[in-house]
């Protein structure tokens, strides 16, 4: 059979992902049916753009390959709150599947540029449930995301100021690290949302974090090498067991 590109296009996407990173997509894909990869398509979407909107129908399923993506809360009023980070690997839409919940549980915005694979909600039925290779990794995953959510939840009631921004990167460091190097190009705005805080809040904390060399600020950026990452997690240790 010919290939419409979209094989092509793996490949070279997977090519440009950490080693760990690549090798799991290839496994979750390693048995998809030719006619799931063939009627899938490979798109591209820019920072902060909203491609799954919370209570719309399921229609598709998306598999990020590349950049990461921000879970958002929308339930108070005039105040939205990121209560989750993901990189490439995760699927969105397949937890509605498998509990047969027919919209959207949330909304979900990129923070970088993001490279998705999306097939449609049909095929997607028909592969995962032949495919138990897939199927144990997507229960793997979802039962591992469900965890950590309900985790970092109870974590942050208890975490005030800027030990819940330290938190906050800690937590998103590997999801954005590149050669042992983590730049997160994101507004104080959008740190404030991810923590529950209020800007002025944020830039109290990041100004003391910079200053207390946790992280490096680069204009709005701010980065984050290996060696700072552990300073604050060694800084998180005596309050949280394990991060």
């Amino acid at each position: 059979m010919a290939d419409n590109g979209n094989i092509t296009k793996l490949v070279e996407v997977q090519k440009k992902l950490p080693p760990e990173i690549a090798e799991y997509i290839s496994r979750y894909l390693s048995n998809a049916p030719y006619w799931v990869l063939d009627s899938a398509n490979i798109i591209t979407k820019k920072k902060d753009t909203m491609f799954i909107e919370e209570n719309a129908p399921v229609d598709y399923v998306y598999i990020l390959l590349n950049g990461t993506v921000r879970a958002v809360d929308y339930r108070v009023k005039g105040v939205s709150y990121d209560y989750m980070w993901f990189g490439p690997g995760k699927t969105f839409g397949a937890m509605e599947i498998f509990y047969k919940i027919p919209l959207y549980m949330t909304t979900i915005m990129t923070v970088t540029e993001c490279t998705l694979l999306v097939v449609s909600k049909k095929n997607y039925e028909k592969w995962i449930w032949d495919d138990k290779n897939a199927l144990q990794m997507e229960i793997i995953s979802t039962g591992n995301m469900l965890l950590e959510q309900n985790r970092t939840g109870r974590i942050v009631l208890f975490l005030q100021g800027m030990d819940r921004i330290i938190y906050f990167f800690v937590q998103n460091y590997k999801t954005q690290k590149q050669d042992n190097v983590a730049v997160f190009d994101i507004s104080r705005q959008e740190i404030a949302e991810r923590s529950g805080f209020s800007v002025k809040t944020v830039n109290r904390a990041v100004k003391k974090m910079a200053e207390d060399g946790y992280i490096t600020k680069k204009g709005h950026k701010i980065i984050i090498s290996e060696e700072q990452f552990q300073k604050m997690k060694n800084y998180l240790a005596p309050i949280i067991e394990e991060c």
